[in-house]
């Protein structure tokens, strides 16, 4: 079966359209499925977390990693965990250099504003 450069080109459109139909619409379903909370033990957490059993005991032991504890037994929560999983995110450069200008902005109107209030006193 032989395509047509032009075939190909149609097909890529109409999936970048359906994209951008779906994409609004990622972040709810994402926060839908963080909304339900599943409780579990230790294979909860190596599935969330994709770390090995053992791992995920001495990050426990240690206090690395959210988990609850009754009568021996560790327990978590995927909202705990997914929660942990992004508290550990990096920033980009980009990200940074955003911040950066944002936080200068802040400072910068917060002098200006100060100096004009006692400038009117």
């Amino acid at each position: 079966m032989h395509t047509s450069y032009k075939e190909v080109i149609s097909c890529l459109s109409r999936i970048e359209i359906l994209l951008s139909e779906i994409r609004p619409n990622l972040s709810q379903v994402s926060d839908l499925l963080l909304d339900n909370e599943r409780l579990g033990g230790i294979e909860l957490a190596m599935e969330i977390t994709g770390l090995a059993k053992s791992t995920i005991y001495h990050l426990a032991a240690d206090g690395l990693i959210p988990f609850m504890k009754q009568r021996r037994k560790l327990y978590f929560s995927s909202r705990d965990l997914y929660q942990w999983i992004k508290d550990g995110k990096h920033k980009t450069l980009q990200e940074m250099e955003e911040e950066i200008e944002r936080h200068l902005s802040q400072t910068h109107q917060s002098q200006t504003s100060g100096l004009v209030a006692t400038s009117n006193r």
